[in-house]
C-alpha cells in the first residue's frame, strides 16, 4: 500500500514537472507575441481606475473608455516618436562620436605614457581597442531599439481591445462568482496589488527619469531626453535596471567630454537613483508587494530567460500573478507563498 502511494506521488510530481516544462517551452517559442500580450494586460489592469474615475465624475462608460484609450494611445505614440527621433539623430551623429573616441584614445595613451608606461604596452592595451567596432556595436544596438518599437504597436492594439472588453469581463465575473467567493477575492486582491505596484512604480520612474534628464541637460550630455526615457523604462527592471540606464549616458559623456564629466554622471545617477530607491520608494510602496529580495532577483533572471528583455520588465507582475493565482489557490503549494513572501525589495 505504501509503495502504491509513493509511486502515485512520484508520478504526480513527474506529471507536474512535465506540464511546467511544456508551458515554459511554449512561452519561449511565442515570447515576442506573448510578452506584448502580457504587457498589454498588465497595463490595461493598471489604467482601469482611470475609467472608473471618469465614470464616477458623471461621464458615460463608453466615453470614459474612449478617453482612457486615447490617453494611452497618445502616450505610447509620443514615447515611440521621441525614442525614434532621438535614435535616428544619434545614428547620424556616430561619425562625429567616432572622431571623439579616437581623440579620447590618443589622450589616454598620452596620459599613460607620461606615467612611464612603455609604448609597446600602450599599443597592445589601448591600441587594441578598435573604435570602428565600438561604433558599429553602438549602431547595431540603436538599430535594435528602432526595430523593437514595432512590438509596442502590437501591444497597443491588444491593450485597446482589453480596455474595451474590461467592463463586459467584469460583469461576467460578477455573474459567475459571488463577491465573497475565494476566487473572486483572490483576483480582486491581485488586481489591487498590480494596480498599486504599477502606479507607484510609474510615478517613481517618471520622477527619476525627469531628474536624470534635467541633470544630463545641465551637464550638456547629448540626447538627455532619450536617457531620461531609458531611466523611466528600466526602472521597471528590479535590481539591475539602474545600471542599464547608467551605461549609455556615462559612455556618451566619456566620449563627449572625457573622464571628468563621465564620473560626474556616474556620481549623479547614483545619488539620484539611490536616494529615490532607498528613501522615497519604500515609503510609497509600503507592504503591498511582499516579495523577498531573493525571489525578486530569481524572478528577474527566470522571466528574462523565458520572455527575453520584456520578461525583465514584467518580472515582478508575473511573479505576483503566479503567486496569487496559482500557488495560493492550492493547499499543497501554499507553503511556497509563505516562502516567497518577505520584506519589500
Amino acid at each position: 500500500m505504501n509503495n502504491v502511494t509513493e509511486n502515485s506521488s512520484v508520478l504526480k510530481v513527474v506529471l507536474i514537472l512535465a506540464g511546467v516544462s511544456i508551458i515554459i517551452f511554449a512561452m519561449k517559442l511565442s515570447a515576442p507575441i506573448l510578452s506584448s500580450f502580457l504587457l498589454a494586460v498588465i497595463i490595461g489592469i493598471s489604467v482601469l481606475p482611470v475609467t472608473r474615475w471618469l465614470v464616477h465624475k458623471g461621464i458615460t462608460t463608453w466615453l470614459a473608455l474612449l478617453i482612457t484609450i486615447l490617453l494611452v494611445f497618445l502616450g505610447v505614440l509620443l514615447l515611440i516618436a521621441v525614442i525614434g527621433i532621438s535614435v535616428m539623430s544619434m545614428i547620424n551623429s556616430l561619425p562625429q562620436y567616432q572622431e571623439n573616441l579616437l581623440e579620447l584614445q590618443e589622450s589616454f595613451k598620452t596620459s599613460l605614457g607620461s606615467l612611464g608606461v612603455e609604448q609597446s604596452d600602450l599599443e597592445s592595451a589601448v591600441g587594441g581597442i578598435e573604435t570602428g567596432k565600438v561604433i558599429n556595436l553602438l549602431s547595431s544596438f540603436l538599430g535594435g531599439i528602432l526595430s523593437n518599437l514595432s512590438n509596442l504597436l502590437v501591444m497597443l492594439m491588444v491593450l485597446i481591445f482589453f480596455i474595451l472588453g474590461a467592463p463586459l469581463l467584469n460583469t461576467k465575473i460578477r455573474e459567475e462568482y459571488s463577491s465573497d467567493s475565494p476566487i473572486f477575492s483572490r483576483f480582486r486582491r491581485l488586481f489591487r496589488e498590480l494596480q498599486q505596484y504599477v502606479t507607484i512604480t510609474t510615478w517613481i520612474n517618471f520622477l527619476v527619469g525627469l531628474v536624470n534628464t534635467i541633470f544630463l541637460f545641465i551637464l550638456g550630455v547629448d540626447y538627455a531626453v532619450l536617457w531620461g526615457i531609458l531611466s523611466f523604462l528600466t526602472g521597471y527592471i528590479p535590481n539591475i535596471g539602474f545600471w542599464i540606464a547608467l551605461i549609455p549616458p556615462f559612455l556618451l559623456a566619456l566620449i563627449q567630454f572625457g573622464i571628468g564629466k563621465a564620473l560626474i554622471v556616474l556620481v549623479g545617477f547614483i545619488v539620484i537613483n539611490g536616494g529615490v530607491q532607498n528613501f522615497l520608494q519604500p515609503k510609497m510602496m509600503g507592504k503591498g508587494l511582499n516579495l523577498s529580495v531573493l525571489v525578486v532577483t530569481v524572478s528577474l533572471f527566470f522571466w528574462a530567460w523565458v520572455l527575453g528583455p520584456m520578461g525583465a520588465i514584467l518580472a515582478i507582475p508575473l511573479t505576483m500573478i503566479v503567486k496569487d493565482v496559482f500557488l495560493d489557490a492550492y493547499d499543497d503549494t501554499r507553503w511556497l507563498v509563505d516562502l516567497m513572501s518577505g520584506e519589500d525589495p
